[in-house]
């Protein structure tokens, strides 16, 4: 039951509600309040391509990666259909070698909550810099324990209307910080599940990995706000800078 395999196919669908134009909104938000205006973006854990489908309509030029082929391959379709160009990479953050650099990156959506090892986030944040121009930027977000243990994740949608149903159930591991979500689905009388897997990342983890891949800054916000981080922030932003 991999995680982002049968469900690609109906990714969007699921994802139909979700404000994409409000998170791009935010990541040229910002962006302004540090200063930066990149032409070039690296999105991180692309997904389908949504958030860059937007930022390419709106002028940039954006490569796009992701672990999951079947992922990719929707992403790439679409991007056929939209007559947009954008280039898409099967790939793994920890291992990310696509030979060119970029003016910013990205990643949304809880992306690098799915890097559940120490290791394998300072190693994927270590890749993203290597990738980035002097002065570039990374702007990720990610989900907080506070999201884990408030059961976030435990989610469900039976309506009979519903173009897909779907019941989430999480379990999580306040010791490692792990969540492990069961995730049931069904779309016209079609059943199948995905086994999702996160880690809370603490911010010391965070803004270590950050240090020591050799970004200079690193500013966090309490998710589509400018405001700090509170305790109760179930996801929080982070706007890292390479040094110029």
């Amino acid at each position: 039951m991999p995680s982002f395999g049968p469900i690609a196919a109906h990714y969007d669908l699921l994802m139909a509600n979700v404000p994409y134009d409000m998170w791009a909104g935010y990541y040229r938000l910002l962006l302004t309040q540090q200063g930066l205006d990149p032409d070039t973006l690296l999105d991180v854990a692309c997904g389908t391509g949504t958030v860059a489908e937007i930022l390419t309509e709106q002028g940039y030029q954006v490569t796009g990666f992701d672990l999951s082929e079947a992922m990719i391959a929707e992403a790439k379709a679409k991007a056929v259909r939209q007559d947009l160009p954008i280039t898409y990479h099967v790939a793994d953050a920890c291992t990310l070698d696509l030979g060119e650099k970029f003016e910013g990156a990205y990643s949304f959506f809880d992306s690098l909550n799915y890097i559940t090892t120490l290791e394998g986030l300072q190693q994927s944040i270590a890749s993203v810099a290597r990738h980035l121009e002097p002065g570039g930027s990374f702007i990720f977000d990610v989900n907080t324990a506070y999201a884990f243990e408030a059961q976030m994740f435990n989610q469900e949608d039976q309506r009979k209307r519903a173009l897909i149903k779907y019941v989430w159930t999480g379990e999580y591991n306040p010791e490692t910080r792990i969540i492990r979500v069961e995730m049931n689905f069904e779309r016209n009388g079609e059943t199948f599940q995905e086994v999702h897997v996160q880690r809370a990342h603490s911010d010391d983890e965070i803004r270590d990995a950050l240090r020591m891949a050799g970004f200079s800054s690193c500013v966090a916000y309490d998710s589509y706000t400018l405001d700090r981080p509170r305790k109760r922030s179930d996801r929080v932003h982070y706007v890292a800078l390479i040094p110029g």
